[in-house]
């Protein structure tokens, strides 16, 4: 059944918007359809809208309106800014649901230079952070991602998303540390001996995050960028196993690393060209570019890891760009490789007076973003299967595989102009088969659209033990849109 583009306040029960009124202020409680319409803008067709926007200012005022959603059994989706471009923006998962817009929740709430720690609320943005962090540690590498400066540092962590540099694995750099639950108040979490309860709340847990500490690093001395390219697609396999060699040794997120993707010829198309262009430049010519980023407290640490990576892909690599050595504070918040993609069929690419919002201007995007061993044949072949797919579609498959020692992220967008006839149900068709295809062979996208977690793609066991817990913590299922 296709979701209705309409918003549907009528479902909220009366009772619910006059108790969220009391406890927000009407001005913070919309149900109006001009704002619903905008709040639910998303960069792809069929998403459901809000049926009410709730916009806290406190984390009181969040776990005031969940215990107003368990009262009176309206389901609750949290989102932080609402830019989760490709994944849902900021619709929720299911029709007559209400949308927890943590915007206003915007302080950065504390930064320790020394232990490198700062803990933030949902709607502090990657520039909002580098910009304290200028101020308050300046000697701390702001964290970054391709989706811009102004998408959330907490909603990002949680949905388990991948950063440039030592970042790459930015949930794994933050711990909640106070939760809101349906039953109202809030939970402060701490470190101790015993199970560790984080996780719980990533992914569409069963608890509104609303702090969390994210732990910086050390802005290296040194940094560069190696490209090299791979002159035909068969040697994919040798390299993954290659470069998984190299991380496992060199790989890491301290003071000296390196990490390490490979984009195919179509997203580098789609991050550097207007449709329908292709002609790249070396080395970026060939079926697969290898992009490596180098960083190190001294220059003699920088070149030692440049010979090596120089040395791991001599085998396959038949041309290099060695990016210049750049010292200096690492600080990488303006890119935004993502949304220059987004931008791909948009003659014109974004407004030249307005920042990129691809939601505003009617981008087509759409990710499939499955988590593979490292291992070369196996994985070649899962990505092989991702391309044919997608081709069969009449879409160009744009891939970028970030590694890391043991696996891959396959990181798949489906770019389009959605004011294009027919080009929404296209996308919306070889999204759907390209899930269906990679099911068939135990390959699921490890963030889901919409927060929508196919049942198999969790271990059964897995499944029984995380639903008892949710139970227990939200037992009205307010927080239960995604299972």
């Amino acid at each position: 059944m296709t979701p209705s583009r309409h918003p549907t306040p009528s479902r909220i029960p009366s009772r619910a918007l006059a108790a969220w009124r009391g406890a927000l202020g009407a001005d913070h409680v919309r149900t109006d359809p001009e704002e619903l319409a905008r709040a639910g803008r998303c960069t792809f067709a069929d998403a459901p809208l809000p049926a009410v926007l709730l916009r806290p200012g406190t984390p009181e005022e969040v776990a005031a309106c969940l215990c107003v959603a368990a009262r009176h059994g309206v389901r609750v989706h949290p989102v932080s800014t609402g830019r989760n471009w490709g994944y849902g923006s900021g619709c929720p998962p299911h029709e007559a649901m209400a949308v927890l817009h943590l915007a206003r929740l915007d302080r950065v709430r504390d930064i320790d230079p020394v232990l490198g720690l700062a803990t933030v609320e949902p709607g502090v943005t990657f520039g909002a952070l580098a910009s304290a962090l200028r101020e308050r540690a300046p000697d701390r590498w702001p964290p970054a991602t391709g989706a811009g400066p102004r998408t959330s540092v907490l909603g990002n962590a949680l949905q388990r998303g991948i950063g440039h540099g030592p970042y790459g694995d930015l949930s794994a750099h933050l711990r909640p540390s106070e939760v809101a639950l349906s039953g109202g108040g809030l939970l402060h979490l701490t470190e101790g001996p015993g199970p560790d309860p984080v996780g719980l709340f990533r992914q569409g847990g069963p608890g509104v995050v609303t702090a969390g500490a994210l732990i910086l690093h050390p802005s290296p001395a040194v940094h560069q960028r190696l490209t090299f390219r791979l002159a035909a697609p068969g040697l994919l396999p040798a390299v993954l196993d290659a470069a998984r060699d190299l991380l496992q040794r060199f790989g890491g997120g301290g003071p000296d690393g390196l990490t390490l993707d490979l984009l195919n010829a179509d997203r580098l198309a789609a991050q550097l060209l207007p449709a329908p262009e292709r002609a790249l430049p070396p080395p970026l010519d060939g079926p697969w570019s290898g992009h490596a980023q180098l960083w190190a407290d001294d220059t003699a640490t920088l070149r030692l890891a440049r010979e090596r990576v120089l040395r791991t892909f001599a085998p396959w690599a038949d041309c290099w760009d060695l990016g210049a050595e750049t010292t200096g504070r690492g600080d990488g918040t303006a890119v935004e490789d993502g949304l220059a993609s987004a931008y791909r069929h948009k003659p014109g690419g974004p407004p030249p007076d307005a920042p990129a919002d691809p939601d505003r201007d009617r981008c087509g995007v759409l990710w499939f973003a499955p988590r593979l061993p490292l291992l070369g044949a196996p994985a070649a072949t899962a990505v092989a299967l991702i391309e044919r797919t997608v081709r069969a579609c009449g879409m160009e498959p744009c891939l970028s595989l970030r590694l890391a020692p043991r696996h891959l992220t396959c990181v798949t967008g489906l770019f389009w102009d959605r004011n294009a006839p027919g080009a929404d149900r296209r996308a919306a068709g070889c999204h759907r088969r390209l899930t269906e295809e990679c099911a068939r062979v135990g390959i699921f996208a490890y963030r889901p659209v919409l927060g929508r977690i196919p049942p198999q793609a969790v271990g059964p066991d897995t499944g029984r033990l995380l639903t008892r817990v949710c139970r227990v913590l939200d037992p009205r299922g307010v927080l239960g849109g995604a299972r």
